[in-house]
């Protein structure tokens, strides 16, 4: 999807899971890297990458290395209570963000999950529909085991 898409910098919040996964594809492929993440680093790792397991630790370390260490890629620290609803109040630092690197530019919100959204609405389905209100276009990838859609929502 990155080779297909050529994005000019990539933005995302560093959870394990797809979030790392891009992030980790986007360093791959030379692409401009920009982490958010909303709380402190050592309570966002504790938060979201740690009961994944160490690999997922491992990975998140690479990416911040590296990130760190390419003065294209940066860091945007927020400051959000760890104990409020820290992931959902994230969507306005992501949002922020990505318009300061996108420059105009258009700007693609990649969602993973099911293109009719979960029930109860997940925080992504949450991301979507601010997407949506700000006319982006999302690409929503369906993670479901055996869906291989992937679907451009207006």
């Amino acid at each position: 999807m990155l080779d297909a898409l050529r994005p000019a910098g990539v933005v995302s919040v560093a959870a394990a899971g797809a979030d790392l996964i891009v992030l980790d594809e986007a360093i791959r492929r030379d692409v401009d890297t920009h982490v958010v993440l909303p709380i402190a680093m050592v309570e966002f790792v504790k938060q979201s990458v740690v009961d994944a397991g160490p690999e997922w630790v491992s990975l998140f370390d690479a990416v911040l290395r590296h990130v760190c260490s390419d003065n294209r890629c940066s860091i945007a620290q927020g400051h959000d209570d760890p104990a409020a609803e820290w992931y959902r109040l994230a969507h306005d630092q992501l949002i922020r963000r990505a318009q300061e690197v996108a420059g105009g530019e258009t700007i693609v919100a990649l969602t993973i999950r099911p293109p009719e959204g979960d029930h109860p609405p997940s925080v992504t389905d949450d991301f979507a529909a601010r997407a949506g209100q700000l006319g982006w276009l999302e690409l929503c990838i369906d993670p479901r085991p055996g869906s291989r859609a992937a679907v451009i929502v207006r």
